[in-house]
């Protein structure tokens, strides 16, 4: 089916696209000297391609994609992909890891709210932004440290090999707005398969975004997390998973609703799903401190759950 096609091609087209886009992003983080939690939370966290789809489907009058796929892909994020990251390698809760945890359920829970009478305002969307600038600024406040003498030289070492491998001045301008090109070209393509499989299987919007438009864009993260548990950077891979979720429930859905207020019924259970998953995951840390296979196992399951009733 075509529809199936344009989401594949887009869920390449938004992973290369945001790989560009931020391919500088990272090593600038390590040179202000904040942790690697930090590095994780606010910029793997930050999904450009979700943001770029969401804007995308409300100026095309789909509420429903732009929203679900934000809900959807916290869902996807929090039970399949860190129930298949677990799998691979379980891995520890720290206490930081539980800190903000919570503070993605409490931006989820924003996220609910401002959609529970069926809709989302622009008023609402910029509270929504305005929550996450705040939380960017507090994750970036408390990770902030100098680095230690072993990652000082390190850091040096790196920025050294960057500068002989790094594009610089106009090209680098030029990557980073063509990493844009690819994003914006991604979200129509996956806005365009979306509408696709929902007149061919009678679909609405909202369950066509909360999953297969959020599985093609959550593709770049699959990766990550995937990396990350195999490599043993647990940590990484968990703070990309919260500040993506985090990113969605306030600047996506925000954004999205300034482009044009959004009209959604019927997104309230999910919204509040994807807010009482990191909550739980907060509690499982407070509990036992990891997360193991058996746990990952379950996350799979109630994903596969999740579906069952979507589709119902």
């Amino acid at each position: 089916m075509a529809g199936f096609a344009f989401l594949a091609v887009a869920a390449v087209l938004l992973g290369v696209g945001a790989e560009v886009f931020a391919g500088h992003a990272q090593a600038a983080a390590v040179r202000l000297g904040v942790t690697a939690l930090a590095v994780g939370v606010v910029l793997a966290g930050a999904e450009p391609e979700e943001l770029v789809t969401a804007i995308v489907a409300a100026a095309h009058h789909r509420p429903g994609i732009a929203a679900g796929d934000a809900i959807g892909a916290n869902i996807t994020m929090l039970t399949l992909v860190l129930g298949l990251a677990a799998v691979v390698r379980p891995f520890r809760l720290t206490p930081r890891a539980v800190f903000y945890a919570a503070v993605a359920a409490a931006a989820g829970a924003g996220a609910a709210l401002a959609l529970a009478g069926g809709g989302m305002g622009r008023l609402a969307g910029a509270a929504l932004v305005a929550g996450y600038t705040a939380i960017a600024a507090l994750v970036w406040w408390r990770e902030r440290r100098p680095p230690a003498f072993g990652e000082a030289a390190e850091l040096a070492g790196d920025e050294a090999a960057g500068e002989r491998g790094r594009p610089r001045g106009a090209r680098a301008v030029l990557l980073v707005l063509a990493g844009l090109a690819l994003m914006v070209a991604g979200g129509r393509l996956a806005v365009a398969g979306a509408e696709q499989v929902t007149a061919a299987l009678g679909l609405t919007d909202a369950v066509v975004g909360f999953t297969f438009v959020a599985l093609a864009t959550t593709a770049e993260l699959f990766a990550l997390v995937w990396a990350a548990a195999r490599r043993g950077v647990e940590e990484l891979a968990l703070a990309g998973v919260l500040g993506s979720a985090i990113y969605n429930s306030t600047a996506t859905l925000g954004v999205a609703a300034l482009v044009r207020p959004l009209a959604v019924s019927g997104a309230a259970g999910q919204a509040w799903l994807a807010a009482a998953l990191p909550a739980a995951l907060a509690g499982w840390g407070l509990a036992s401190g990891r997360l193991g296979r058996a746990a990952g196992l379950i996350l799979i399951a109630a994903y596969a759950v999740y579906l069952g009733v979507t589709f119902a």
